[in-house]
């Protein structure tokens, strides 16, 4: 439940749910106040009851000590576990490459990620991304000619140095 007056996450009632976040890939508790994913057992429920149902959403859990109510907080949702990748021992979600190109004029928001492995491991994001049309038109540049391929070009690279100013 969300309290409209306060802000930072809903409210979990744990006379009737009892929430566990717990690390996606050991599947074991996190200490309290680290992302995981959130578990969830009712209590209450008498006809269907859920038993740690997994629901994928990374999240955590916190106290607002200034909030109306004692009961646990959680944490707005930053992404799936089954979105997740693990590049060179670092969790990254779509959604947060995705955050990074909405600061990025003329990127189209469709993308395509493409992992570099090496030695069975993650160790790059190879991110292909589509140029708005409008962007090139106001270019002025026909596509498939010198000039359409070094504005792509240089465009690829701007992005790259905008994001690392992120």
């Amino acid at each position: 439940m969300e309290d409209f007056e306060e802000k930072g996450g809903a409210y979990i009632w744990e006379d009737h749910f009892y929430p566990e976040i717990l690390d996606p890939v050991t599947k074991q508790p996190v200490p309290f106040g680290e992302e995981g994913v959130l578990v969830i057992t009712t209590l209450t429920k008498k006809a269907m009851p859920l038993l740690r149902y997994w629901t994928n959403d990374i999240t955590s859990l916190y106290y607002d000590e200034n909030a109306k109510r004692t009961m646990v907080k959680m944490k707005p949702i930053v992404g799936r576990a089954d979105d997740m990748l693990i590049v060179r021992g670092v969790n990254v979600y779509p959604s947060q490459i995705e955050d990074a190109f909405s600061y990025v004029k003329g990127v189209v928001p469709n993308y395509f990620l493409t992992p570099v492995e090496k030695e069975h491991m993650c160790i790059a994001l190879d991110i292909d991304v589509e140029i708005d049309d409008e962007l090139v038109k106001s270019q002025k540049i026909e596509s498939n000619t010198d000039d359409y391929f070094n504005f792509v070009g240089n465009f690829g690279k701007n992005i790259e140095n905008e994001i690392k100013r992120e």
